[in-house]
């Protein structure tokens, strides 16, 4: 079961709030059986059994599914995130406690940190998806790709050597592939900044087999 956040700001006022798209990816659909569709109700009921939030069934709403064969799907949801605001010394608005569902008020910078720990492993996993999918290449042509940026690169691996394109990491900046020389290219991700070069990137090296 894999597990996808993406937010979204929706409005301000006199509180602020974040509207979290969850897409959850089913390998399995326990109960469904192979020949029936992934219900919004079945898919409600798996996201509240995630335990990721203190929710009713009433708070999760279910936007739409997308059945990928008889036992795939992706199910996108709405949650909300509450905000808690104060004033710094300067006069200026700052967020500093974030609340999920009816939980205790979270510190906002824990709950960064641990946002982009999870984004992290989405992107390190990605990044070994990419890495698979180019040795299966490697395997049948007897060559890496040769290939310089990531769109080229997924036109090459998808779908024979790899089951889905894999073009962004987890902050929705989109990966780079680099040539380094002597047929070795380097797949690497900028990080929670999304910017190239420096301590929080993510990298991958890819070597011939």
């Amino acid at each position: 079961m894999t597990l996808v956040v993406r937010l979204h700001t929706i409005k301000t006022g006199m509180s602020m709030r974040l509207r979290v798209a969850l897409i959850v990816a089913f390998g399995f659909l326990i109960g469904c059986g192979a020949s029936r569709k992934l219900s919004e109700n079945t898919a409600r009921a798996k996201i509240q059994e995630l335990g990721l939030l203190d929710l009713t069934e009433k708070q999760i709403r279910v936007q739409r599914i997308v059945h990928a064969g008889e036992d795939q799907a992706v199910a996108e949801a709405d949650l909300q995130l509450v905000f808690r605001l104060s004033k710094t010394k300067e006069k200026d608005w700052q967020v500093n406690a974030i609340r999920l569902g009816d939980r205790d008020w979270i510190d906002a910078q824990s709950f960064l940190a641990a946002l982009n720990e999870v984004r992290a492993k989405q992107t390190q996993h990605s990044l070994e998806q990419l890495q698979e999918g180019i040795r299966k290449y490697q395997a049948k042509r007897g060559t890496l790709p040769a290939v310089s940026d990531i769109v080229k690169l997924t036109d090459l691996l998808f779908p024979e050597y790899m089951g889905e394109i894999v073009r962004y990491d987890g902050w929705s900046h989109l990966l780079r592939v680099i040539p380094l020389g002597n047929n070795v290219f380097e797949l690497r991700s900028a990080g929670p900044d999304g910017v190239a070069g420096n301590a929080d990137d993510i990298r991958l090296d890819v070597r011939p087999i």
